[in-house]
């Protein structure tokens, strides 16, 4: 290998949960499953195709859980991918996902996650409108800094789950944030 170009690993996995196809499935299934095996595929090679323009080293995998693609992105390089917010994370994404459905010609969910970010700012968000939910309760209002509409959902979620306060979004995109009012 050239010492110059990027090392760029796959993981291929099969689809979690399921089994190979079998002869009493019916023709829809078959095609339905094809089209999503063929979509992992489509997923690796376009974030692989990415890691080498950017000249970024990295392992790839990408399985199917739930009749949705889960793309994972681990290396060294994992900051440049993620962006500043996870900006940059959002827009890989979307491109991803473009990509993906252009090609398979349907609407597929497409995810996709470099070194656990995702998971980590879940959490991270998650306690954060905890925190301002108790603040609303004690002080009448909260308001949480602009946030992707991903992260707001959480914020909303985890909001209807705590009696006496109430959440909604304002301002326009991609300003938009959420206020934590109380009830009373």
């Amino acid at each position: 290998m050239d010492p110059e170009t990027p090392e760029v690993e796959s993981v291929r996995s099969q689809p979690a949960g399921r089994e190979r196809a079998r002869d009493g499935d019916s023709e829809a299934e078959l095609s339905l499953q094809q089209v999503l095996e063929d979509a992992v595929e489509d997923s690796l090679d376009f974030i692989e195709g990415l890691l080498d323009v950017m000249d970024l080293d990295g392992e790839v995998a990408a399985e199917l859980k739930d009749d949705a693609i889960e793309v994972q992105i681990s290396g060294e390089s994992s900051g440049i991918l993620i962006g500043r917010h996870g900006r940059t994370l959002e827009a890989i994404q979307d491109l991803l996902r473009t990509a993906v459905q252009r090609q398979a010609q349907s609407r597929i969910r497409v995810t996709l996650d470099v070194e656990g970010y995702r998971d980590r700012r879940k959490e991270a968000v998650e306690s954060q409108a905890r925190e301002m939910a108790e603040r609303a309760l004690k002080e009448g209002e909260a308001e949480l800094p602009e946030m992707s509409a991903f992260e707001r959902k959480l914020v909303h979620d985890v909001v209807a789950t705590i009696e006496g306060v109430v959440s909604f979004s304002e301002g326009e995109e991609p300003r938009r944030r959420v206020i934590i009012q109380s009830e009373e």
